[in-house]
């Protein structure tokens, strides 16, 4: 008996000794609320850790016992904590900004650097980084910035447009809180349309896409707006010579319910204006040409619970440009007058519901519903009139429109799971449906004279296709120098009867 209740007691303290608890939670800006992505978490003997996720959350599962944390942030001051792993632990992290940075000391060591990621050819840049760059106007241009790494192109002089490792502009993924946004620029090319004041994080993958991404085949660009400040409120207003930017954020319920918004808008066409009509007049004409475009950004998060949270964030913009021309003359006894009028008009908008939620202590569910637009018009209309004093019969009027509107639009619904069983496996896996309504053309022509008319609308007509795909990843460690990122992505796409797969296995590795 009692060499049985010797094996038993033996078997408890074994059993007790192999048992894994988790310590999770979310990491955030002590002064803002915002949730931090990145944060590095890790234990300071065995260098297992992990890293927070887009929403911030982070977790850790370890054998029962007690470990010294170090939690670490770029720009903030690290935190250092022990903690007792007996049970699940729920642990949120508010850091402090560190305003004064010593010396800086560059050390060689060989233990393991948390920040080391499997996936290669990727790069985050800060956004105050970006903001310190040179810039036109006082325009801060994010592709721009994007533009000056390694790998990337910028094609034309000016242009805002990437060329990454050879891909096209059109082959880029680039996501706005998850969105596609299908034209990225203003001003014909030459800005692109995200306003710096609205950004929080600007993420550039040239290679080796993790599954999660899909639907490009040159880069991915992914940019995420503030969340807004649930602590005070504060904004800034700035003039620069190309444009004028108002931007607001703060608590609507302290601690729980917060929003941002941001405005900007060219005054371009307030000088365009006088010197273009300068021009004409100096032709013998009368008119005035503009050019402006407008972006309106916002977004509003509200935190049901610590594991639950809701985010609504919407974008807009658009480019207008409109030119008028007219000329009134006399010869001998006929009067000539002639007006011509050029709109041009496009624009994005992208508004997005996401909510999350912390199922367990090791996993964690985003649901996405999103909408994308772009729309592209042009329309022009001429008349000519002459007009003869003495016969009447030689009197002729004619007057021409024309115009053309393409659009596309997009509604998706999207679930990601985070799933992190071990400090050596963090898992991402989930589903999305996406389904597509292309407008390729519709032209419209209406011509009228003394002598025929014209009244038609040729269109290609509406196009409506489907999109289902689905992906897993594991972001695996393999001993003490292996990284590897391992995954695939597959999707169905559908047009009318016809239905195409696609299977795309995923592969990266670092040592």
């Amino acid at each position: 008996m009692k060499y049985l209740l010797f094996i038993t007691f033996i078997l408890i303290q074994s059993m007790s000794y192999s048992q894994k608890f988790t310590l999770s939670g979310f990491a955030r800006d002590a002064s803002s609320g915002e949730e931090l992505l990145g944060v590095s978490i890790y234990e300071n003997e065995t260098f297992k850790g992990t890293t927070s996720n887009a929403y911030g959350f982070y977790s850790i599962t370890l054998p029962n016992g007690t470990y010294n944390f170090v939690f670490s942030y770029i720009g903030f001051k690290t935190i250092t904590k022990q903690i007792v792993l007996d049970k699940n632990i729920d642990f949120n992290l508010d850091f402090q900004k560190d305003i004064n940075i010593g010396e800086v000391v560059v050390e060689a060591s060989k233990t393991e650097k948390i920040h080391e990621s499997s996936k290669t050819s990727t790069i985050s840049i800060p956004i105050e980084q970006i903001k310190a760059l040179p810039n036109i106007g006082g325009e801060v241009d994010i592709l721009k910035a994007i533009q000056l790494l390694p790998g990337v192109q910028s094609g034309s002089e000016g242009s805002s447009g990437l060329y990454v490792r050879g891909g096209g502009p059109d082959q880029n993924l680039i996501l706005l809180d998850g969105v596609p946004v299908y034209n990225a620029s203003h001003l014909f090319g030459f800005i692109s349309v995200f306003n710096a004041d609205a950004i929080s994080s600007v993420d550039l993958i040239k290679g080796g896409f993790p599954a999660r991404y899909g639907g490009r085949l040159s880069s991915v660009v992914d940019i995420k707006m503030k969340e807004g400040n649930n602590k005070k409120f504060h904004g800034n207003f700035n003039i620069g010579l190309l444009s004028a930017k108002l931007s607001l954020e703060g608590p609507i319920v302290k601690d729980k319910t917060s929003f941002m918004v941001s405005a900007r808008r060219t005054y371009l066409d307030l000088f365009m204006r006088p010197i273009s009509a300068a021009i004409i007049k100096g032709q013998g004409g009368d008119g005035s040409s503009g050019f402006q475009f407008t972006d309106f950004n916002a977004k509003v998060n509200h935190r049901i619970s610590d594991k639950s949270r809701v985010f609504l964030s919407f974008y807009y913009g658009d480019d207008a440009f409109d030119a008028t021309f007219k000329d009134d003359q006399d010869f001998e006894d006929t009067n000539y007058k002639s007006e011509q009028k050029s709109k041009l008009n496009d624009g994005n908008i992208t508004p997005a519901f996401r909510c999350n939620h912390q199922f367990s202590p090791k996993l964690f569910l985003n649901t996405s519903v999103t909408y994308s637009q772009y729309k592209f018009n042009i329309a022009q209309q001429f008349s000519d009139q002459a007009t003869n004093a003495t016969d009447t019969t030689q009197n002729y009027d004619e007057n021409f429109d024309y115009k053309y509107s393409s659009s596309i639009q997009d509604w998706a619904l999207k679930y990601d799971f985070d799933y992190l069983p071990h400090p050596n496996h963090y898992v991402k896996f989930g589903v999305n449906g996406i389904y597509h309504t292309f407008k390729p053309g519709v032209t419209a022509i209406k011509q009228a004279s003394n002598e025929s008319s014209i009244d038609t609308t040729i269109s290609d007509g509406n196009i409506n296709s489907g999109e289902i795909s689905a992906y897993i990843e594991d972001d695996l460690k393999l001993g003490s120098r292996i990284k590897v990122n391992i995954g695939a992505h597959a999707s169905i796409y559908y047009v009318g009867t016809k239905k195409y797969w696609s299977v795309q296995p995923r592969f990266s590795a670092n040592y």
